[in-house]
């Protein structure tokens, strides 16, 4: 697959047509987007953004693979015999260059790169009119928002990739950066972000702000281990709180854009679309993790036991985040000695004196119960759902923050923002002789780092964070079951990318492939 191909095709098109003579425009292509003509009013502007957005709906990431790809590579997944091969793959760490599922990812990115580059290119060469300066701010603070979380998800899976800054015009390639250079495009993309980002509730809901901007800039400084820089711009972030978010509203539709949340992929079920379809173009508002994850439906999925280890007694992020065997679930009661409404591991409930009773699971392991609608509804069914994906919330600002401030040898900062996580469910605080007999002590720097490893791994499960922060952590091949050290730091480049880019050869692809 060359490079050119991997690009969003109906904006890579355009540029050969900016040099025609006035008599020769009437044949152009209807089909083909010319930024001259197109960028005529704010309208059209806003489009070219949305379009930006719309890869993170694709089946290539929030969709579908991007979800699978990250759960399972943290084995927080536990795949039944109805699992697809490909993302069994992720799980038992046997993926290879020719995975299709990973060209899918890879695709989703770099499309969604694409299509940012498209309108940050057509905004620095002064294309659009009839635009307001501050407006043409934003919308530009947007494009490289999602530029730089496209390539934080990409360097963050490959390392080193190939660097694409603007539309692709030609199929001579694109060699592979580095690391650095990547993340130095990330960091300048942001710088500008937060610039030019309203702040939350002064823009749509779904699109970037001055927060997320912050938020992400802060991870990337985290990441970095530039802990200074990290705290400087987590601690900056206002306008959030946990405090009275129900931690099962960060997982389901009614708690969508609740004030916890920074950034969210949007969804909408009364908009559905074609989920079927690969990583193209089309309306992709719905996504499979409410019927792959569902207990009741495909489930391809259970709860690995080892993650449910993890948390303590009574903690009750265990039920906001997961189904056990007793569980009510489908929002409704029925008559005493009725028949069951739908079949599989279910039964009616214990009475409660009303002459109804709710329906429960009767399984015996552990399902999730984050990103499923069966809260609401009896079956997961094959509506597609239309549950929001939460990328950035505060509870992982407040994580990420204190351990910066750990690293910096700011202990006591540390505990007190685990604290307030851990305040928000009720839990006892870290530092207390409580705390101390459930084997978290926090007397020392390497005690704190052990229990904000703890408070990240019970507080963010299911929102793909966990492998990423396993493997900055230089903790895979102690948690991971299959991984090998030398190989498994760092996913195979797609083959078809290799052998379609002429700037890349196999000597570009990650060791041990």
């Amino acid at each position: 697959m060359k490079t050119k191909n991997i690009i969003f095709t109906l904006f890579t098109l355009l540029i050969s047509i900016i040099g025609c003579k006035e008599e020769e425009l009437d044949l152009q292509d209807p089909n083909v987007i010319v930024p001259d003509v197109f960028f005529q009013n704010s309208g059209e502007l806003q489009s070219a953004v949305n379009a930006a957005y719309s890869f993170l709906q694709t089946q290539g990431m929030y969709g579908r693979i991007g979800f699978f790809l990250y759960d399972n590579l943290s084995q927080e997944n536990l795949g039944t015999d109805a699992l697809q091969g490909g993302l069994k793959a992720f799980m038992d760490y046997t993926y290879d260059p020719s995975l299709g599922e990973l060209l899918t990812f890879w695709e989703a990115c770099y499309r969604g790169v694409a299509s940012a580059n498209f309108v940050i290119e057509s905004i620095e060469s002064d294309l659009v009119q009839n635009v307001s300066q501050d407006e043409i701010d934003q919308r530009l603070g947007e494009a490289k928002f999602l530029r730089a979380l496209y390539y934080f998800n990409l360097t963050n899976v490959w390392g080193g990739v190939p660097l694409l800054t603007a539309p692709a015009t030609d199929a001579n390639g694109t060699p592979k950066a580095t690391q650095a250079e990547v993340y130095a495009l990330i960091l300048d993309d942001l710088n500008f972000a937060k610039a030019n980002l309203p702040a939350k509730g002064d823009t749509q809901d779904g699109r970037a702000t001055k927060g997320a901007a912050q938020a992400l800039k802060g991870k990337a400084h985290l990441f970095l281990e530039q802990w200074e820089e990290a705290k400087a711009e987590l601690e900056a972030i206002a306008g959030y709180t946990i405090v009275g978010v129900d931690p099962r509203d960060n997982g389901n539709i009614a708690g969508e854009f609740n004030p916890e949340s920074i950034f969210e992929v949007n969804y909408d079920e009364a908009i559905g679309g074609d989920q079927w379809g690969a990583t193209g173009s089309g309306v992709r508002e719905t996504t499979f993790r409410g019927i792959e994850y569902s207990p009741l439906n495909f489930a391809n999925i259970v709860v690995r036991p080892s993650l449910l280890d993890k948390y303590e007694d009574g903690d009750p992020r265990i039920k906001a985040y997961f189904y056990s065997a007793g569980d009510e679930f489908g929002g409704q009661r029925y008559p005493e000695g009725s028949d069951l409404p739908i079949n599989g591991p279910v039964a009616f409930g214990p009475s409660d004196g009303s002459g109804t009773v709710p329906l429960v699971f009767t399984f015996s392991d552990p399902r999730w119960r984050k990103y499923q609608n069966l809260d609401t509804r009896l079956s997961d069914g094959f509506e597609y759902s239309g549950i929001n994906f939460r990328v950035l919330r505060y509870a992982d600002v407040l994580l990420m923050w204190a351990e910066a401030e750990n690293e910096l040898g700011n202990t006591e900062p540390a505990i007190t923002l685990l604290n307030r996580v851990r305040d928000r469910v009720g839990m006892p605080n870290y530092g207390t002789a409580e705390m101390d007999s459930r084997g978290y002590p926090v007397g020392s720097q390497a005690q704190v780092f052990d229990a904000i490893v703890h408070e990240r791994t019970v507080e963010l499960a299911g929102e793909q964070i966990r492998y990423m922060d396993l493997k900055r952590w230089g903790m895979l091949a102690e948690e991971i079951i299959g991984f090998q050290t030398g190989k498994h730091e760092w996913m195979p480049i797609p083959q078809a990318e290799i052998d379609g880019n002429p700037l890349m050869t196999n000597a570009d692809q990650n060791p041990g492939y």
